[in-house]
């Protein structure tokens, strides 16, 4: 018996929208108006594919096409079965999907594995919607420093300064003190040397010798 659950709906070209029953075991799809599904398009080969029920699947068959059927982007090049929600091409301009009449309640559909040659591909796992998670707070421990930190890392720049200063001023007086004395010592050995000390005014601030 054939399974009524599933039909092919035309996303683009001539009948876009149009929802096609599936009340057969064998659908023909072609330009030609003796097929089950007639598309009047030039893409469309007159033969083009065939929708076959078998096992309680659906296997899609390209006729030798012209411009190809696609599923999901693949070119057929051997019947492959359908899930709900896949995409069939027939050359560029036409897109049909294979989708479901009726979800269950939870919004799921029941898939059996895709048989390909002796090999079995697992039916997808029924999707779920996630639950809300809730968002931690962002932490920002030991990536930004407290304020004193900061501000005792701004303050060792000035401190240093400051000490360079200190030093700079400190050899400046100790420069001036070494000049101071050498003029000094320079003075004393000329007042000697000339005999100033009897010479005006220097004799009445020194007893001339």
């Amino acid at each position: 018996m054939v399974s009524q659950q599933y039909q092919l709906v035309m996303r683009s070209g001539p009948t876009m929208g149009k929802a096609y029953g599936l009340g057969k075991s064998e659908i023909a799809i072609g330009r030609d108006p003796s097929n089950d599904i007639v598309i009047n398009d030039a893409e469309v080969s007159r033969k083009h594919a065939r929708l076959l029920f078998q096992d309680e699947l659906y296997v899609l068959e390209d006729l030798g096409s012209t411009n190809g059927t696609f599923v999901n982007g693949q070119r057929l090049e051997s019947p492959q079965e359908l899930e709900p929600g896949d995409m069939i091409l027939l050359g560029e301009n036409i897109s049909i999907t294979f989708e479901p009449l009726q979800s269950d309640a939870d919004g799921t559909i029941a898939v059996r594995p895709r048989q390909i040659g002796s090999r079995a591909t697992p039916a997808p796992a029924q999707y779920q919607a996630p639950q809300q998670e809730r968002q931690a707070p962002p932490s920002y421990a030991g990536r930004v420093p407290p304020g004193p930190v900061i501000e005792q890392a701004a303050e060792m720049p000035n401190q240093a300064g400051k000490q360079t200063m200190r030093r700079s001023w400190l050899y400046a007086g100790c420069g001036c003190l070494i000049v101071v004395i050498c003029l000094l010592a320079v003075g004393a050995y000329a007042f000697d040397t000339l005999n100033l000390y009897c010479v005006p005014p220097f004799d009445a601030l020194f007893p001339c010798p």
